[in-house]
Order: structure tokens, then sequence, then C-alpha cells
């Protein structure tokens, strides 16, 4: 149950009244104490122009808060229990996944990064959210906002590594209830050719999951990514990535229109034909800044009919086995490229340090070599052609080492259909906290080095910070044929490195975590200089041609331009301009976010 509309100016106690006074900074966004703020009645007149759909923020832990003048629908015991699952978070109005983007402002007890210095607030969450069930809503409100310069910000489901989808002292625009979902067998295409294409029709609000089961029903899939619960907005537009990428392309070539609002209160359609620079922003450009998308139009293609699934497990035995592990994952890391281009496709997991023992506990602990899991999976393809490309593979691992200091294992079979294949490798536990981690996308040419370079690399990958704790790194087989043979035109802006990219690598290992003495804004600026200073370091040099996949990436990114937009900067920076002027919109690491300092401490937006 969505709480009803309750006038309380809620937003002022988000934040101490002293710490907001000693940063004043001119030409920020309105917040409570600057005279642009609205006023109660203000806001009293936007909630009555929408029919009454604006409700006052009121974090779902406030229930395990005494003293609170929040109310939340659901118990603390509740809370507490569903604090890990996306799916939770999702359905909630304000709730986000990495809730230290929310200034850890109002967690439960139990969850990562709680403290009780930091209370029962606001804190980086909006101050008020539209719940959104048609576009003339969310038009009215946006240019209502955009009039008096107040920040806005959307949520779909929440399922956000990057923290874009809240902010202090905002309007959110919530679409989770724009739920169309429908198949057009005919669906006219847009254009002065008479042809049509077969497509699914899809609202905003939908989580991947929905729209999957609905196209599993008619023997049919979609692009999505291995967690049901993220939702299309921002996994469309910041590229969109997943288990069937590298066979039919990224999810954000599969859009052929959308229905979009501008910050200025436009509802706009978008396609080949019309607004064509907005629809080529929209697919790649990034989530949450140049309008709201409230629908989606998408193509499809037949379910895979068999699907085989397989792993190769990798570990050192000893300390003598450290450095031949480097050296086998540095084998598998080559081969990866061309058994991609025979249709193999997964996921792997390197891991180092005690962070190894999630992955395979027969592994040393605190091992300074590599772990690997390695899930492969193949459509259509026998067993036989997939154990022939496979076991090659396997063999040239284990000659790096022997039996008795590396341990290399593969196994494979049919598990039947892609529900079936779905099933097993989804997961949507993996919400309540947050950090910071840094991606790269690799082609062929950054594979195909010198062994020794290619093994320190990786060496340098899985650098922890905590060298004992250490860390791991999650390696998507995303790009390769599916994505590559797209025609431009179905690129969009979509990062033009993924136009020769096979792998996505994701990795964090920095460690300062908020605690009584170090606030999330201090751990955040902590993390992101180590990660900088060393996984950054490490991609400029291995891979400076490339860039990184913004939904999974470092929002404080020092070299965001080219790393997320590359060429397409500046084309995306008039396009901001022009639908969003007033710049009401606003990311980390977004097209024209250099101009602005977000304080998540103080919750200010100021013009630099």
């Amino acid at each position: 149950m969505v709480p009803a509309f309750i006038f309380r100016l809620a937003a002022f106690g988000a934040f101490p009244l002293t710490a907001l006074a000693s940063i004043e900074r001119p030409q920020c966004k309105a917040n409570p104490l600057e005279s642009t703020w609205p006023r109660s009645t203000q806001w009293a007149a936007l909630n009555e122009s929408i029919n009454g759909a604006l409700i006052s923020t009121s974090p779902v832990a406030s229930s395990c808060w005494n003293g609170s003048n929040y109310d939340s629908p659901f118990s603390c015991q509740t809370v507490e229990s569903n604090w890990s699952s996306s799916v939770f978070h999702a359905s909630l109005p304000e709730s986000i996944g990495a809730w230290i983007f929310a200034n850890n402002s109002c967690v439960p007890p139990t969850a990562s990064g709680y403290t009780e210095v930091q209370g029962c607030r606001l804190g980086g969450l909006p101050s008020y959210i539209v719940n959104a069930t048609d576009e003339q809503q969310i038009a009215t409100a946006l240019r209502w906002a955009s009039d008096r310069d107040v920040r806005v910000v959307v949520k779909g489901t929440g399922h956000d590594l990057n923290g874009r989808s809240s902010g202090a002292f905002a309007l959110s625009i919530w679409t989770r209830h724009f739920r169309r979902l429908e198949r057009k067998t005919a669906w006219k295409v847009p254009g002065p050719a008479n042809t049509t294409q077969d497509v699914i029709i899809a609202g905003s609000g939908h989580g991947w999951g929905d729209v999957l089961d609905f196209a599993l029903s008619q023997g049919r899939v979609v692009t999505t990514g291995q967690d049901p619960s993220v939702g299309l907005g921002g996994y469309i537009q910041g590229g969109g990535h997943g288990p069937l990428a590298s066979t039919y392309g990224l999810a954000a070539q599969q859009v052929l229109q959308m229905t979009i609002v501008t910050p200025t209160g436009e509802v706009l359609i978008a396609d080949d034909s019309q607004n064509t620079d907005l629809f080529w922003a929209i697919r790649g450009g990034g989530g949450g800044q140049y309008g709201i998308v409230t629908e989606y139009v998408i193509m499809h293609f037949t379910a895979p009919e068999s699907v085989n699934f397989g792993s190769i497990m990798l570990a050192p035995l000893n300390e003598a086995g450290e450095n031949a592990s480097l050296d086998a994952a540095a084998v598998l890391f080559k081969a990866l490229p061309n058994l991609m281009d025979q249709g193999v496709a997964g996921a792997m997991s390197l891991a180092s340090g005690e962070a190894a023992g999630k992955f395979n506990p027969s592994a040393p602990s605190e091992t300074k070599g590599a772990v690997a899991t390695f899930a492969i999976w193949s459509f259509n393809m026998s067993e036989s052609c997939l154990d022939g490309l496979i076991k090659p593979v396997a063999d040239q691992m284990r000659a790096q080492g022997d039996n008795s200091t590396l341990s290399v294992s593969y196994s494979a079979s049919n598990v039947g259909n892609y529900s079936t294949f779905c099933s097993s490798i989804s997961g949507s536990n993996t919400a309540g906290a947050g950090g910071i981690s840094s991606s790269r996308l690799l082609g062929r040419r950054h594979l195909e080095i010198p062994h020794a370079t290619l093994r320190s690399n990786l060496e340098r990958a899985l650098v922890a910070q905590n060298e004992t704790a250490g860390t791991y790194m999650t390696i998507g087989l995303s790009g390769g044929p599916g994505v590559i043979n797209k025609p431009d035109s179905r690129f969009g802006a979509i990062l033009p490195a993924w136009k020769s990219a096979y792998l996505h690598l994701l990795v964090g290992g920095a460690s300062a975590s908020p605690n009584a003495t170090v606030s999330p804004t201090t751990a955040l600026s902590e993390n992101a200089e180590w990660i900088d200073a060393h996984k950054e370091k490490l991609w400029r040099e291995w891979a400076p041609d490339s860039g990184s996949y913004m939904n999974e990436a470092n929002p404080y990114n020092t070299h965001f331009k080219h790393d997320f937009y590359g060429a397409n900067y500046e084309r995306l920076l008039q396009i901001k301009h022009k639908y969003d002027p007033n710049q009401s919109l606003f990311v980390l690491s977004g097209v024209g976010s250099d101009k602005w300092e977000y304080n998540l401490q103080s919750g200010k937006l100021c013009r630099i």
C-alpha cells in the first residue's frame, strides 16, 4: 500500500541546519533553507493538479527507529528480513538498492552501514514523489519542478549501483505503475514504408522478469540481465547486457520506439522518424538525464530450444600453485573471444584472498593467486560440440601447473529450455548496501597481448585494499558477435567501445565503510580515491581506447566523459541542453554533471 500524501515539511529535517548553512553556495537547486524552495501551499497545488498523486517521502525503515516522525507501512522485522531483496525495494516509492547513496540516513539496525548517529531522516532520499499513472501527470510535475528550479530524479525499480534513482531535496518520478505489456505481431514500423514488425510493448514500470516471463509464454525471449528485478529504464538507457547479449545484442539495440516525457513538459514519441535526436540519446546515452521514458517498443526473438550449461573451476591447491593459477587464468581470458565467436556465452568470477573461498571452498584461505568460477552456456548447441570447444582450453589451463599445485575441472550438461536456465542463474538478493566498483570493456586486441602482460594485468585487477579479505572480479561475456555485428543504426548513443568489445570486467577492492566516525560521504570519497589509483589507472594502461559500462561503473570516475560516452559526449550534451534546458535532471557522471557539485552530506546540488 502506497502511503497517502501527508502535508509535512519532512525535508527540513533531512540534515542538520548548521551543516546546510555552513556550505551555502550560489546557483544551487532549490532546498528548504533557500527562498526558492516551494511553500507548502505550492506543493499542495501541485498535488491537486496531478490528481492527488504526490507522496511525502517516508523511509521504509522508519519503523525501526523509536520516535520517528515518518510512517512506514511495514514492521521493522519485515524490513530487516527483506532488506537485501531488490524486489522489496522496487515495490516502494522511495527505496533504492544501494542505500549508501541515500546517505544511509534511515536503515534498519541489522543493515550494512547502520550507525545510530545517522538517525532516521530523509538524507539523500527525495523530498516528494509523484506516484505517476499517466504521462500527463509526469509532464505537469516536470514542468512545475523545472520552473521552480527543483531537482528531479526518476525511479523505476531502484536497482541502481550509481545512486541515480535518488537525490536529496528532489522531486522523484516513480514509474512503477506504467505496466502495459503486450505483443503486437503487426506493429507498423515508423516511416514512409508500409511495413510491420512483431514486437513487444512494455511499460517502464516493469522488471525484466515480468517481460521475460511474458515473452517465454509465447516461445520468445528478450535481452535482459540476470536479476529479474532490474527495470527497463536505466538498463536500456545505459546499454543493457545480459545472458543473450552475445547472441542477440544489447537491450538498447532492440528498441524501436519509446514514449518519453521531457523536463519542459512535453510528451513525445521518439523513433527513427520523429524526435530522432532524443531517440538516439536514450539508446545508451545514460539513464535519468534527458527525460522520463514510460513505454518501450522492443524486438524479441525465438527462444532457444535447448541450453547446455557447464562450468570451469580453477583454484591453486597450495602456495606453490598461486602463480600457476594466474597463468591459467590468462590462458582462459585469451581464449574467450574465439569461444564467443563460436557460440559460447557465460559469466565468470575471478577472486583472491578470503573472497576466493566464497567461489571455491577447496581453495586455500587467503590465496594470493586466482580462483575462477566460469559459468558457461550455449544455445542450440550439442553437448559434444560444446565439449569440443571447452576441453582443449581446460587442458591448456592445466598445463600451467600440475596435479599437486593446480585444480582445473570442467563439466557440462543439457539443462533443458531457456526458462529453466534463467531460473538457475537468476537472483534478486543483491540490495541493501552499495559501494564503488570499476569496470572496463575489453576487445580482442586487449586480450591478444603477451602472456606475461595479460597475467600481470589480471593480478593487478585483483589487488584489494585489504589483502587478507581480497576481492573478486565479475567477467561478463557480454559483447561479441551479437553486439558487434549490429548495424550502426541500432547502436544509438551506446558507448562506441561496444563495437569491438567481448568482455565486461567489474571489480571493486576498496574497503572503507561508513561507521560511527566515517560518514557515507567520506567512505565514498576514500573508496573513489583508492579505486582511481589502482583500478582506473590499470584500465587506462591496459585498454586506454576502451571505456566502461556506465550502469556498472565508478560514478566518481574522473574520466567519465571518455569512459562512459566516448565520442558521443558533445552531441549528447547538446541534446541534454535542448530537452532539459534548466538542468532539472542530474546524475553522478551524467552528461553536463561536471558543471555541478552534489554534496551527499548536506544534500545541496550547486553549480561549480
